[in-house]
């Protein structure tokens, strides 16, 4: 009899597939070196979108970071789009340098305003790539020099190194922190090296402008930055990530912030699942590739942690309905937590470990990154029946202007 295998558990094994996946990608992934773009002799002209909502506080911040980059200014233009601001961001913008495009038409997040943004930069004719950030970024002196190189040697569409300006603010910074090293070096870096499709993190990021099309920019989740990413690879283009160019932005430091900006994230991925998943079967069933399946699965991993401590709780309360008794279920029960702890740990101390020295969390904020994890599945789980409606900024500041 098989009366002791239930679908609970071959629901955890099938969810544990997308684990194994992922670990196989990164450790091919670290084990392969890595080629370095040239330098390239041609400049492409940059246009540098910074979306800014009642942003006075920070905005000088990205707009003086690009003004002091090596790359030749005659080749990049600062563009701040100023959405429905109520405050004296644009003023401030243009003080510190910038062409300030104020938009007054309401808007529905982020996706919103870059369409609005990239059609007007379409319509100037005068750019060859778009690069966006934030308005509380601070970019590298080196980030355009890198990425025009990177774009210059082929690559379509590219990613930086994201990193925390507060990584040591407070323990909530320091896990965002230690999220953004695991997206760097066991996400990014290593589906780069496999030839894989790396993922944009909303901010830090260019592609060549003839890509867009004449349809300019078109998302319609409120994770604009995995949307397109998953358009890009339905397309046949890979997110590259370039490591030298760096820049980073401030996390957020409360709980109320933290829940608001996760379960946005997970809102989003949910209607990206949902809304792709068809487009995708049909692109792997026209041409199956290894590039195409992982776009997919790499959405799902951060899914299948919660589902799988759901399927956790789920299989306790059943081996105590089934008289299992109660040391039997909670062993069972915390051994599953207690691995997914360890994954976490690990996971976190490598990432950091790879990542750059500069600006790194404290050693508390790594040892304690599982809670982190715990809280993103939770957010996974609670926007399945209760969704963000609304996209709602989170207030940036703490660095001053």
């Amino acid at each position: 009899m098989i009366e002791d295998v239930s679908a609970i558990f071959i629901v955890c094994l099938m969810l544990g597939l997308v684990f194994m996946w992922s670990a196989a990608v990164v450790t091919f992934g670290l084990l392969l070196p890595r080629r370095r773009h040239p330098r390239s002799a041609r400049k492409l002209r940059f246009a540098v979108l910074i979306c800014a909502r009642n942003e006075e506080n920070v905005i000088r911040l990205p707009v003086k970071s690009v003004s002091m980059s090596t790359y030749p200014k005659e080749f990049r233009e600062v563009i701040v789009l100023a959405d429905n601001c109520s405050d004296a961001t644009a003023k401030k913008a243009r003080e510190a340098g910038a062409t300030v495009w104020e938009k007054t038409e309401p808007s529905c997040g982020k996706g919103d305003v870059l369409e609005w943004g990239l059609r007007k930069v379409i319509d100037a004719g005068r750019f060859d790539a778009v690069a966006v950030f934030d308005a509380d970024n601070i970019v590298s002196s080196q980030w355009f020099d890198a990425m025009n190189d990177a774009l210059n040697d082929g690559e379509l569409v590219a990613t930086g190194r994201r990193m925390s300006s507060n990584a040591t603010k407070n323990v909530i910074s320091g896990w965002y922190t230690v999220y953004w090293n695991l997206m760097n070096e066991l996400s990014n870096r290593v589906r780069t090296k496999l030839m894989l499709s790396g993922k944009l993190t909303g901010t830090g990021f260019a592609f060549l402008l003839p890509i867009l099309g004449k349809e300019g920019w078109k998302t319609h989740t409120m994770v604009e930055d995995v949307e397109f990413s998953v358009q890009c690879n339905l397309k046949g283009r890979r997110i590259a990530y370039v490591p030298e160019a760096e820049y980073a932005d401030e996390q957020p430091v409360t709980v109320r912030h933290m829940w608001r900006q996760l379960c946005r994230w997970a809102t989003g991925c949910w209607q990206v699942a949902g809304l792709y998943f068809t487009p995708w079967l049909k692109a792997m069933w026209r041409k199956p590739s290894f590039r195409m399946f992982d776009s997919y699965f790499a959405i799902l991993t951060g899914m299948s942690v919660a589902f799988i401590i759901l399927l956790d709780f789920v299989a306790f309360f059943w081996k105590l309905f089934r008289g299992d008794g109660l040391m039997s279920a909670s062993a069972f029960f915390f051994g599953i937590l207690a691995l997914i702890s360890v994954i976490g740990w690990i996971s976190a101390w490598a990432s950091v470990a790879l990542s750059y020295h500069k600006r790194r969390p404290r050693w508390w904020a790594v040892a304690t990154f599982p809670v982190f994890s715990f809280v993103l599945s939770a957010t996974v789980l609670f926007t399945l029946v209760h969704p963000t409606r609304t996209w709602k900024p989170i207030p940036h500041g703490a660095k001053g202007s």
